[in-house]
């Protein structure tokens, strides 16, 4: 071997044995980052197979929960509301499914019924058949608001009482009845109904849950068996002019 040879040999060996730590190293690395993608591969299936488990299990108990709900409600519905009123509001909703020939229409998510669709149901539910609507309705949670002809203004424990009515905790089949007597004309009881419909939207009370019912109710202290329910000091003493809403849990 000649001196450049042997030269250039021994810096080879010295290069190797320099660089073989690192050489070593590195596959190492190699081999430790190929088994972290493996670990990584197996942990990620793992993983996937239990976000899959845990919607399942999720799914079917928000499927339980809705089934316990709608039971809770039907159970309440019974126990809340009576079988004569229940058939009187779902006679009087099938009569208003059929939009009358005239008269105002109702906004967005807001039913309307009039006197010519409600009175008949009225009439048969009352036990007496003397169409006693507000006795009938009594046994409800209700509260009424006393409205000036052209008045804008109803006395702060209307407005109170109103609230306690409406901030109970609603089932999916709550509704509220907001009956106002076209009495003194059909515009000013509309007018008195949606007055009474903007109180409730203000206080949480959506859309979908309120009817309006425009309806020549007889008004006669007789039938009125609250003392609070009668008008208060400032308050129009025509009982026609109360705007009634009903609480119906059915």
């Amino acid at each position: 071997m000649g001196p450049r040879l042997f030269r250039e040999s021994m810096s080879f060996r010295a290069f190797e044995r320099a660089v073989g730590p690192a050489c070593a190293f590195i596959r190492g690395l190699r081999a430790c980052l190929g088994a972290l993608a493996v670990l990584a591969l197996v942990g990620c299936a793992s993983n996937e197979a239990a976000l899959v488990s845990l919607r399942t299990e999720l799914a079917q108990q928000r499927a339980e929960l809705n089934q316990l709900r709608n039971e809770m409600n039907d159970g309440l519905t019974l126990a809340l509301c009576n079988p004569e009123l229940r058939q009187l509001l779902e006679d009087v909703q099938r009569e208003c499914m059929q939009p009358a020939a005239s008269g105002p229409a109702a906004p967005p998510g807001v039913g309307q019924c009039t006197t010519k669709q409600i009175r008949p149901a009225v009439i048969s539910a009352d036990p007496e058949h003397r169409g006693r609507f507000l006795k009938l309705m009594s046994h409800l949670p209700h509260e009424v608001v006393y409205i000036a002809k052209g008045g804008t203004e109803v006395a702060p424990y209307r407005l109170d009482r109103l609230h306690r009515l409406v901030r109970r905790a609603l089932l999916q089949s709550t509704v509220f009845l907001v009956v106002s007597s076209p009495e003194d004309g059909e515009s000013e009881a509309l007018r008195r109904a949606e007055m009474v419909e903007r109180m409730l939207r203000d206080r949480q009370v959506d859309a979908s849950k309120i009817r309006r019912w425009l309806y020549a109710y007889p008004a006669t202290k007789l039938d009125i068996d609250r003392a609070a329910d009668l008008p208060g000091l400032g308050e129009s003493r025509d009982l026609f002019r109360g705007v009634w809403v009903f609480r119906a849990d059915c």
